[in-house]
């Protein structure tokens, strides 16, 4: 992604984030809300949670949001859960519920990016098992991973899935019958992790 689109994605992600701090906070400035009031702020946290899940584990593939979820527990939930304890138990056990919920969006977060790129590396290893068989057969590697279907492959794999499209694993051949260059991104748009299919070691670059 260009540069300077990254940086429109940047200055959008923390207005949501601030915005989402003032939603989850207006309901510290109520004297005595209502149960439907109450109950209202947790359908809130739980729906704001979710795009941010699905936005953070799915579009960007960086936990951006988790950081900024796990913030918002410690600075804002977990010390207006005690002073709310002291005063109204109901309003504390909702501040609470909702700390959970932020909480647990976060770790789902990284715990997906973890499984997504643990796949990205299953998959690495197979692709470079298969350049390798390649190069036994023909004495070279390929020079795409599209030279290895359909013989080698039903089909080139993807690193990992997101809404915007799947990630893509990048190969590069290189002259003189070297080692190909293979990596998918990590952590977009740098964090490349590389794997080095003849030692069967990983490198990472950025």
């Amino acid at each position: 992604m260009p540069p300077y689109l990254w940086r429109a994605w940047f200055r959008s992600m923390r207005e949501i984030g601030s915005d989402f701090i003032s939603r989850v906070s207006v309901f510290s400035r109520m004297a005595e809300p209502g149960k439907q009031e109450l109950r209202a702020s947790t359908i809130i946290t739980a729906v704001i949670a979710g795009v941010l899940y699905i936005v953070d584990a799915f579009v960007v593939s960086l936990p951006f949001f988790a950081l900024v979820l796990v913030a918002v527990v410690v600075l804002y939930f977990l010390p207006a859960t005690l002073w709310a304890f002291r005063s109204n138990r109901r309003i504390a056990r909702v501040r609470a519920t909702n700390a959970g919920i932020c909480l647990l969006t976060a770790i789902s977060i990284f715990v997906t990016l973890g499984l997504q790129n643990s796949m990205a590396d299953r998959r690495a290893v197979k692709l470079g098992d298969v350049c390798l068989a390649y190069r036994s057969k023909y004495h070279h590697y390929p020079t795409s991973l599209e030279a290895l279907v359909p013989e080698f492959l039903s089909s080139v794999p993807v690193a990992r899935y997101g809404l915007l499209g799947a990630d893509h694993f990048f190969y590069f051949a290189r002259e003189g019958d070297r080692e190909p260059m293979l990596y998918y991104e990590a952590v977009p748009p740098f964090g490349r992790r590389f794997y080095h299919m003849e030692s069967r070691n990983w490198g990472h670059l950025d």
